[in-house]
């Protein structure tokens, strides 16, 4: 703890980029693999022996434990002790990069129809699934073997401790040379002890970024390709998941291409030359700003596809699921507006006055000051992205309700009624206060208009129907009682010897 109290009490541009970066983003893949552990069981949960459900809360999983892994060296000042564990700790992103590559090819046979597809889905609904972690993990290994071993194949890791000015304590763990510049500046004396950790790039990553990214990019066509008002009414999935998922492939395409890019490029300065000698603590502020732009792209790509799957999935089947994910978006880009402003903030009052801290704690006011305005607009997008969807048992209590209220009142007795219903679908006086409000929000105007003048309604309800009505929907709710809805818009329930009919308050009166 003395050390981020050493942190925050000398910010400057240096230590900004060098240490609180690296920081921020080790801690947004800490929550976001928190965040898809957490989405990733409640799929599994959800249908456990659906081989989709399976595949999702796996893809899930692996794309959590790969964004912890990734920056997990960015944590702490680690002292150089501890560079053998850091260095196993690439073996975990590498090995759920191998798994995610498989997965990423295996996306699309959840959403066609062919021969091979459903040997696919046959695959991940058997035993099989619960072994791609040893399968990836020997296909990296494989790999590194391939490609002339871990140090060779993904870079070196290095290591510079300071515990006071002067020359510092430098270590590899690959043995190979260290690079940078081994000297511990005077003016961050404050600071010290602390190290610095910076991770090499080999010929691996420049092959297996743009190999799942070519992988993405097919699947993301593929899902495209499917027109969304063709799906069958026997499909597996909807308008909406198909709309969510190849979304949430798109998001992650897009940020997996940037790094990508990035990848290559850092490849290419590697081998260059020219990084031989910079400044990784004080100096230098490139390389150390163009690595925490890489792992953030990686990160914050798992992030919003995690996001996206899981309301596609579990948009029906988890209560409330909707809004959690949307007050998550909210919130995670309300704190990341809020890190980049305070890191502006800093930034611009260290170059003006020299006191950086003046800077956090301005914008920090400003924010707090605007954040309604801030949060509503962010609002605003989180439900394009994600619009408010209806459990199963939700559905059937607005159905109810819909019944209740076509003559514009409710009686005491269809409240009683309701309120049972509601107790029976466990949903909350909260949550019913909510559906109903939502319910008039979205009603149409002719309807609401109707809806007013029960005496209207009355006199329509009387008129001889010139064709027999049809059954437009039947359910059954947990209390035992079974409805009906009718093509003409009445409405019976089943006595246990007949069919009688739910009359609205106007026409009773009437």
């Amino acid at each position: 703890m003395s050390y981020f109290v050493r942190l925050f009490s000398n910010l400057n541009e240096s230590t900004i980029v060098h240490f609180l970066i690296p920081h921020l983003i080790s801690v947004l893949g800490f929550l976001t693999a928190g965040m898809m552990f957490y989405l990733a069981v409640l799929i599994y949960r959800a249908n456990p022996d659906n081989a989709k459900n399976r595949f999702l809360s796996f893809l899930l999983a692996f794309e959590g434990l790969g964004a912890g892994a990734l920056n997990f060296f960015g944590t702490y000042p680690f002292p150089v002790d501890y560079i053998d564990s850091l260095y196993s700790v690439r073996y975990v992103s590498g090995s759920t990069g191998m798994i995610r590559l498989l997965f990423y090819a295996s996306i699309a046979a959840f959403y066609f129809d062919r021969k091979w597809m459903k040997s696919v889905r046959a695959l991940f609904a058997s035993k099989i699934l619960w072994l791609t972690p040893i399968i990836g993990f020997g296909l990296f290994v494989a790999t590194l073997s391939v490609l002339g071993g871990d140090v060779n194949a993904m870079g070196d890791m290095y290591m510079l401790e300071c515990d006071g000015p002067g020359e510092g304590n430098n270590e590899t763990y690959g043995g190979t040379e260290f690079i940078f510049n081994t000297t511990c500046p005077a003016s961050l004396e404050s600071m010290y002890p602390l190290s610095a950790t910076k991770i090499g790039v080999g010929p691996l990553q420049p092959i297996l970024v743009p190999l799942t990214a070519l992988f993405l990019l097919v699947s993301t066509v593929a899902l495209y390709r499917i027109d969304p008002t063709a799906i069958s009414e026997g499909a597996h999935f909807d308008e909406r998941e198909l709309r969510a998922v190849r979304f949430g492939f798109l998001i992650k395409l897009i940020f997996l291409v940037g790094a990508t890019a990035l990848i290559i490029l850092a490849d290419s300065l590697m081998n260059s030359g020219d990084l031989v000698g910079s400044d990784i603590i004080q100096g230098d502020l490139f390389f150390s700003s163009f690595q925490s732009i890489t792992l953030f792209m990686n990160i914050f790509g798992s992030f919003m596809m995690g996001v996206l799957f899981a309301y596609a999935v579990l948009k029906q089947d988890v209560l409330g699921i909707d809004e959690q994910l949307r007050r998550t978006f909210t919130g995670t880009i309300f704190a990341a507006v809020g890190a980049v402003s305070f890191i502006a903030g800093t930034e611009i009052m260290e170059n003006l006055i020299g006191v950086g801290w003046v800077g956090a704690v301005l914008m920090g006011s400003v924010l707090i000051s605007t954040r309604k305005p801030i949060l509503a607009s962010i609002s605003s997008v989180s439900n394009l992205l994600l619009p408010e969807v209806h459990t199963k048992d939700e559905d059937a209590y607005l159905e109810l309700y819909k019944l209740a209220v076509e003559d514009g009142n409710i009686s005491e007795k269809e409240r009683t009624m309701l309120n049972m219903q509601a107790t029976a679908y466990g949903l909350s006086t909260k949550r019913t206060s909510h559906l109903e409000a939502w319910y008039h929000a979205s009603e149409p105007e002719g309807t609401t208009q109707q809806s007013a003048s029960p005496g209207l309604d009355a006199a329509a309800s009387a008129t001889p129907q010139p064709v027999e009505p049809s059954i437009t929907h039947q359910w059954t709710d947990e209390s035992g009682y079974t409805w009906r809805r009718m093509s003409d818009g009445t409405s019976y329930w089943w006595s246990g010897t007949e069919w009688q009919l739910v009359e609205p308050r106007g026409n009773s009166e009437a």
